[in-house]
């Protein structure tokens, strides 16, 4: 019985697998439909329209245009042929036995004599479509398939999609080398007037990328601004060819007697050469060609139109590098005088010029100008590249050892000079000339370093004059006439709070001296003067002689752990000279000074009752007339 089962078993499957390959067999030898797509590497379009036939190749996995023009193809636009083909099975079709059947012939589908002819194929075997008329009903077209030997009905789009004209065909980029992998480029261009030359003279500009940089590598070894690098090879990289129906007439510039000008792009193992040869009769266009490319075309010319001056729109224009953070020093001279700017650990600055008994003077530097020039010292930019080779000898550009010098001081000891000379003039702008100590190359810069790169000690002094420790506690202020001793102003609180006292003042005067009580604790001023101090005044050149008028004197007490120290500080003011101006001075630290506009107000506002004379009569006002 076991045996019976596994012979009927057996049986089945033999049975089973004799279906399984008659079944597989069908399917193979099954034809294939006519219009299945086969691999195709050639694209022919022709027909009653076209003048030359389009053709299209595949060479080196790359469709090219082979005619009417040679040139890269769009892939989008072959891919959308063979889109197109793919569907062409699902139209309705009917054969040319069916046709003649029935009595009917290709013309009466103009299909005897096609508007356009399609083949696709290998080369040697190609399938050919030819498009005739239009449909009777409905926007479409009978095409025939000649190896598939039908009459299909085509939607119109389908065959616009077939019938592609040549500017759709070709890829519009110039260069195939992408943005991202040029990793150097070069320019030749020539120098003189090519239509008077039968031989030119060429120079050369290269770049090339190095550890992430982009660098000159001729005519000079320079750094490269990137920006300006990318936005360049952006714009290179996008030019698109614009016209290709040049007429064998018109002066292209490629005459075999001289080079035109180029530009080489290399990439990974590939480079492109573009030749530029003349603008075209109204000037917008330049006609080109690829050097290894015979087809002539045109690109806009706005694109290469400042090709001449690439080496310095191109180039680096911040020469004066150092690191603002880390500078300790910044050395100023001029003509013989000089000062110096000192960064302490602490993190205040001080400035150090020279008196004018050759003494040393050292003040608390004011920060907001010292930063302000460390700032304007880092977008210090070359506007010109006005020589790369000078032998040394830079007095012809007013850079010498009397020209102004800004010298920098890096934490780590290293130090960069930099050397400014003449102004000149350079298109509409004023510059100035500039070069780095050490360094042949000079530079055309904004006059805008020079005007606030000052060697006056005073100039860079903190205008904070006076500050008070924390602990002080201010017992009292008062203001006097200094010529007659008369006391024009005084408050005083043995607590240090004033709000009783002001409080019992009228209101202007409440706000000037609330004013007073906050600035002697941090008292600024507008500017230094150039004057020793006296107690009588000073001297000012152009003015002549500025006495003194008031004091004003300031009380108060250090409060400290075992016991209480009082000080004093006095101040002399001028008479207020205009709306603007008044001057000041004091014995320690040695100053004279113009107050700040808020002081000058304050003080006037608690002095001005004195210049009043108490004598003056008047006279009660009349009533008033009848009209």
């Amino acid at each position: 019985m076991r045996f019976r089962l596994t012979i009927f078993l057996l049986l089945a499957n033999i049975v089973l697998f004799f279906c399984i390959w008659s079944l597989e067999r069908d399917k193979i030898d099954e034809p294939a439909p006519a219009t299945s797509i086969i691999p195709f590497t050639t694209l022919e379009i022709s027909g009653k329209g076209i003048d030359k036939p389009r053709i299209l190749k595949l060479e080196n996995n790359r469709w090219r245009i082979v005619s009417p023009i040679d040139w890269r193809a769009n892939l989008f636009a072959v891919n959308r042929i063979r889109n197109q083909l793919e569907f062409l099975d699902r139209e309705t079709s009917f054969s040319l036995d069916e046709i003649s059947k029935h009595g009917h012939g290709l013309a009466e589908y103009g299909l005897d004599d096609p508007i356009f002819i399609f083949r696709y194929g290998n080369g040697e075997k190609m399938q050919t479509l030819k498009i005739g008329k239009s449909a009777p009903i409905g926007d479409r077209v009978y095409m025939l398939d000649e190896n598939g030997r039908r009459v299909i009905v085509v939607n119109k789009e389908f065959v616009n999609g077939l019938i592609v004209d040549v500017e759709r065909l070709r890829n519009q980029s110039v260069f195939d080398i992408p943005r991202f992998e040029v990793s150097a480029f070069s320019i030749r261009l020539p120098v003189g007037d090519l239509a008077t030359q039968s031989k030119a003279a060429f120079r050369r500009i290269g770049l090339k990328r190095e550890m992430g940089k982009w660098k000159f590598e001729t005519p000079i070894v320079a750094n490269a601004d990137p920006q300006e690098v990318e936005a360049f090879l952006n714009e290179i990289c996008q030019t698109s060819a614009k016209d290709f129906s040049v007429d064998s007439s018109d002066r292209t510039g490629f005459d075999i007697s001289v080079l035109p000008a180029s530009i080489t792009l290399e990439g990974t193992n590939r480079r492109q050469v573009l030749l530029l040869g003349s603008p075209t009769k109204d000037g917008k266009r330049i006609y080109a060609r690829l050097e290894d490319n015979p087809t002539v075309f045109t690109v806009d010319a706005s694109v290469f139109k400042n090709l001449g001056s690439i080496q310095n729109t191109l180039r680096e224009k911040s020469f004066l590098k150092f690191d603002i953070n880390n500078v300790v020093g910044v050395d100023i001279s001029r003509g013989g005088r000089g000062i110096n700017l000192r960064k302490l650990k602490t993190g205040i600055w001080d400035v150090i010029g020279s008196s004018k008994d050759g003494g040393t003077l050292t003040a608390s530097a004011d920060v907001g100008l010292v930063n302000d020039l460390l700032m304007k010292l880092e977008k210090v930019r070359a506007r010109q590249f006005v020589s790369d080779s000078t032998g040394g000898d830079k007095s012809r550009y007013g850079i010498g050892a009397d020209s102004l010098k800004i010298t920098l001081t890096q934490s780590d000891q290293t130090s960069i000079t930099l050397s400014i000379g003449s102004v000149y003039k350079y298109g509409g702008a004023r510059l100035m000339y500039a070069s780095i100590d050490g360094s042949d190359a000079v530079y055309g810069i904004s006059r805008e370093l020079y005007e606030v790169a000052d060697t006056n000690f005073l100039h860079y002094r903190s205008r904070i004059l006076e500050i008070l420790p924390e602990a002080a506690r201010i017992t009292s202020l008062a203001i006097s006439d200094i010529q007659s001793g008369k006391v024009l102003f005084d408050i005083k609180s043995a607590d240090g709070n004033f709000d009783n006292v002001i409080r019992k003042l009228p209101m202007r005067s409440a706000i000037a001296a609330r004013h007073l009580l906050r600035e002697v604790r941090l008292f600024t001023v507008k500017n230094y003067l150039d004057a020793p101090f006296a107690d009588k005044g000073f001297n000012l050149p152009g003015e002549g002689e500025q006495q003194w008028l008031y004091a004003m004197d300031l009380s108060f007490e250090l409060l400290g752990t075992g016991s209480t120290v009082a000080e004093q500080r006095r101040w002399y003011f001028t008479k207020r000279i205009g709306g603007t101006t008044q001057y000041g001075g004091t014995k320690k630290p040695d100053a004279v000074f113009e107050l700040t506009q808020q002081n000058i107000e304050a003080i006037f506002e608690l002095t001005q009752d004195a210049s009043i004379s108490r004598d003056i009569s008047r006279p009660a006002p009349s009533a008033p007339g009848n009209l």
